[in-house]
């Protein structure tokens, strides 16, 4: 996997890349798109070397110069992507993961619309309050935390409060692994499944898939996204929090949402490999 750096750049130089063939189908020089513009050509130039990054203003212009003005929105959120794109985990974690959990509270009640899609492990939103535990405790070990288990449960479990807004919609999608990944021991693991058994029955304002682990879906995601409406992106991966924002990149996490979606297994189906997954767990 590609580090949070190389990410960063790799995006930075598509970005540029867009920008100098823009200027070369106008037929334009960079001396010549310059002179159009106003912007010094050393400034054009480092832009389209990635070296660096245009602001608003700079896009607006280039685009209108370059007779393109249906690509100033998506480059500007481009831009801005990258901008916001990457989150050190370990600034936002220095004084533990319950400021990191409360971060996430104005987002969701912002939000109207949550698509979620995780592999192996319940989506927070879904977490009993022993899940949650269990999940945070793995995180603060694994990172060597500052230990304020109890604070980021509670601002977890005060996240859920949005699933109670009947005006916003939410769909979750969960590989079949997630009914198996030992978070917690089986008794607390056997609640979790039964929480997840309730939303199986037509929540009002919500649907809740598994894709069964012998199905082949179109697509297997390498990581876990969140989508918030139609203009942002989150990714969760080991070193940071990727978030993106240009639209022709979250139209391809919405396309992979909907993909997962008809591989899922819902009603009855869901119903059917939550029973089977606790059935093993009274096994163990």
């Amino acid at each position: 996997m590609a580090t949070s750096t190389a990410r960063i750049d790799e995006a930075k130089g598509i970005l540029a890349a867009r920008l100098r063939a823009l200027r070369a189908r106008a037929g334009l020089t960079g001396r010549a798109l310059a002179a159009r513009t106003g912007l010094d050509h050393t400034k054009i130039s480092k832009i389209e070397n990635a070296v660096q990054m245009p602001n608003q203003a700079d896009i607006r212009i280039w685009c209108e110069a370059c007779d393109a003005d249906e690509q100033v929105v998506d480059l500007i959120a481009a831009a801005q992507n990258i901008e916001a794109m990457y989150t050190d985990w370990r600034r936002l974690e220095e004084t533990g993961l319950g400021h990191v959990q409360r971060s996430f509270q104005p987002l969701y009640e912002k939000t109207r619309q949550f698509r979620v899609w995780q592999h192996s492990a319940v989506p927070g939103l879904l977490q009993t309050a022993d899940y949650a535990r269990g999940h945070m405790r793995a995180v603060i070990d694994f990172r060597g935390l500052p230990d304020d288990l109890d604070a980021a449960v509670t601002a977890r479990l005060k996240q859920q409060e949005v699933l109670l807004n009947g005006a916003k919609r939410f769909a979750f999608i969960i590989g079949e692994q997630a009914l198996r990944t030992p978070v917690v021991d089986p008794e607390r693991m056997a609640a979790q499944l039964d929480r997840l058994m309730e939303l199986t029955s037509g929540v009002a304002n919500m649907s809740f898939g598994i894709v069964p682990a012998t199905t082949r879906p179109p697509l297997m995601p390498p990581e876990n996204f969140w989508i918030y409406d139609d203009d942002r992106v989150r990714v969760d991966t080991v070193p940071g929090q990727i978030q993106h924002r240009a639209p022709s990149d979250v139209a391809a996490y919405e396309k992979a949402f909907q993909a997962l979606s008809g591989a899922a297994a819902y009603g009855k189906q869901a119903r059917d490999l939550l029973r089977r997954a606790a059935g093993e767990l009274g096994r163990a």
